[in-house]
């Protein structure tokens, strides 16, 4: 059967693969198939097939349209493929609660300053929070498209070099081959880490809103009324609380790098966190039960009754123990794996 003589099954066919492929690649690649079906043909004759049924299996010898013009495309037809896929996703699990947590723990801490003074403390959270929320999805849709722009291009770089070094029809010694694997390529074992890039990224953005909590507080609560120009915060208590809560804070930021570093939990970093666990907790009850905490001001027109100091004091202690079990547990946890 000539290649100039095939049936319009055969001419639809080579249209599904053709439409598949970039158009300056649908010309040879239909004229390479029709030569092809075309010789297909002609030896399912000469072995006794009819010509209908010679084209059939000449076609479905060839397969799905689709799965063919794979075969023919210059490049990948799936976005992020196996070879990349695991890579891509540890990059995903970086990015995104890295970009999520800082575009909005960034613009947190600019509402919170920046909305102070507000009346009405739902609206004073609201228009705090509410930015910061669309903020920290914007980070994470952001972190999400880089990781899908990277290993796309990535895939499609390799595929293009992969196709230069090894153009079908090319001769074998002129191609260029890619390097054999050997064992000799193999990184050397690391342990598994505990902890992520994003959990210390959250971590960071806890504490840094535990840091700017004393200047929040000592900024005026209210703008309007007879407790206008007054911070919730005692004045007196930065002398000398407030220097040491923030320098038990700056350790234990310290401290949250250092176990990122380490990548395992052990049993002197498990030690070094009660401390400053204990350490927080004793300075915190300390100010709870021998200063005034809250603005006398606030004090004396009943906005903050005798029991602060209690409830106060029964939240430090129930935080403290919960952080010392959960890290005492996972200290125990990766200890056991090792």
């Amino acid at each position: 059967m000539s290649a100039s003589t095939l049936t319009p099954r055969t001419e639809s066919y080579l249209q599904e693969v053709a439409r598949r492929l970039p158009p300056r690649a649908r010309e040879d690649v239909s004229r390479e198939l029709r030569g092809t079906v075309a010789d297909m043909v002609d030896d399912g004759v000469a072995r006794g097939l009819p010509p209908a049924e010679a084209e059939r299996r000449a076609l479905e010898e060839l397969g799905d349209p689709a799965l063919l013009a794979e075969d023919y495309g210059p490049g990948p037809r799936h976005l992020i493929g196996p070879a990349h896929y695991h890579d891509f996703r540890e990059l995903l699990r970086v990015l995104v609660p890295v970009l999520a947590g800082v575009f909005g723990g960034l613009t947190l801490l600019g509402r919170l300053f920046g909305e102070a003074g507000r009346e009405d403390l739902v609206t004073y959270l609201a228009l705090s929070l509410a930015p910061a929320v669309g903020a920290a999805i914007q980070g994470a849709l952001m972190g999400a498209g880089i990781a899908v722009v990277v290993y796309a291009v990535v895939e499609r770089t390799e595929a293009a070099e992969a196709a230069r070094r090894g153009a079908p029809g090319a001769p074998e010694s002129d191609a260029e081959q890619a390097p054999r694997w050997s064992v000799d390529r193999l990184p050397p074992p690391r342990p598994e880490r505990d902890s992520t890039v994003g959990e210390l990224v959250w971590a960071t953005i806890g504490l840094g809103l535990a840091f700017a909590a004393p200047f929040l507080l000592s900024r005026p609560l209210l703008r309007e009324g007879p407790l206008a120009g007054e911070p919730l915060l005692d004045p007196a208590v930065w002398t000398p609380w407030v220097p040491l809560y923030l320098g038990l804070l700056l350790l234990a930021w310290g401290w949250e790098l250092l176990r990122f570093h380490r990548r395992r939990w052990s049993w002197a970093l498990f030690g070094a966190n009660a401390v400053l666990d204990l350490a927080m907790a004793a300075l915190l009850i300390t100010v709870l039960r021998t200063e005034s905490v809250v603005n006398p001001v606030f004090r004396e027109r009943g906005w903050v009754g005798g029991e602060f100091a209690q409830i106060g004091v029964a939240v430090v202690v129930l935080i403290t123990v919960w952080d010392l079990v959960a890290t005492f547990l996972a200290c125990r946890r990766s200890l056991g794996r090792s």
